[in-house]
C-alpha cells in the first residue's frame, strides 16, 4: 500500500508539472527534463511513468475531453424544463479554464493539435452544435433575452468560453467567481449569477430580464 501511494503520488506530481509545461510551451516546446525537474524527479523516474511525450499529453487530454463531453451531455440531458442549465454549463467550463490546471492543458493540447491540421478543436465544435438550443431552451424559460437570435447568443457565448483562456495568464482561482459574475452578465437578457451563494452558476427562476432586451430582434444575417 505504501508503494501504490508513492506511485499515484508521483504520477499526480508529474501530471501537474507536465501540465505547467505544455500550457507554458505548448506540445512541441514542452521539454521533458523540465517536467521532471518541475516535479523534483529524474528523467528516468518520468519515463518509469509516462514512455513518451505523447503519453504525457494523452494523460492530460483525455481526462479533458470525458470531462467537456460529461458537463455537455449533462445539460442536454437536462430537459427542457429544467433551470439554469445554460449558465451552468458556461460556469463550469470557464471556472474549469481558469482554475483547473490539467483541464487548462488539455484545452491548450486539443487546441494547438486541431490548429496544426486547420481544423476546429472537438470541444468547440460540440458546443457550436449544442449552445443555440441550450440557449432556445433558456430563451423560453424567461432566462435570457428573446430578441436575440440562439445562434447569435451561441457565438457570443462560445468566444466568452474561448476567450478566457486566451486572457488568463494562469490558473486565478481566487478572481474566477467574481469574473464569472461579470462575463456573465454580458450575456443579453441574463441575471449574473451569485459568486456567493450555495448555488453559483444557477439562474434565478423568476425576475425580469437584465439589459439587453431593450433594442430591436436581431437577425441571423446580423
Amino acid at each position: 500500500m505504501v508503494k501504490q501511494d508513492r506511485a499515484r503520488r508521483t504520477h499526480t506530481l508529474l501530471l501537474d508539472a507536465a501540465a505547467k509545461e505544455f500550457v507554458r510551451h505548448g506540445y512541441t516546446g514542452a521539454n521533458l527534463q523540465r517536467v521532471a525537474t518541475q516535479a523534483s524527479m529524474t528523467k528516468g523516474a518520468l519515463y518509469a511513468h509516462f514512455p513518451s511525450k505523447e503519453a504525457l499529453a494523452t494523460a492530460l487530454t483525455a481526462p479533458f475531453e470525458q470531462t467537456w463531453r460529461e458537463l455537455l451531455h449533462g445539460a442536454e440531458t437536462a430537459g427542457p424544463a429544467a433551470e439554469g442549465v445554460l449558465s451552468d454549463l458556461v460556469v463550469a467550463l470557464v471556472t474549469r479554464l481558469r482554475t483547473d490546471l490539467r483541464f487548462r492543458a488539455g484545452f491548450h493540447l486539443t487546441a494547438e493539435n486541431a490548429r496544426a491540421e486547420q481544423r476546429l478543436p472537438p470541444v468547440v465544435e460540440e458546443l457550436t452544435r449544442a449552445l443555440p438550443g441550450l440557449v432556445r431552451q433558456a430563451q423560453e424559460r424567461g432566462e435570457v433575452c428573446p430578441t436575440r437570435t440562439p445562434e447569435a447568443l451561441s457565438s457570443l457565448l462560445l468566444t466568452l468560453i474561448c476567450g478566457v483562456y486566451y486572457t488568463t495568464a494562469q490558473c486565478e482561482p481566487d478572481t474566477c467567481p467574481a469574473e464569472m459574475s461579470a462575463i456573465w452578465h454580458l450575456v443579453p437578457g441574463s441575471a449574473p449569477p451569485d459568486p456567493g451563494g450555495e448555488d453559483f452558476g444557477a439562474t434565478p427562476a423568476q425576475g425580469p430580464a437584465r439589459t439587453g432586451c431593450e433594442g430591436p430582434p436581431v437577425t441571423a444575417r446580423e
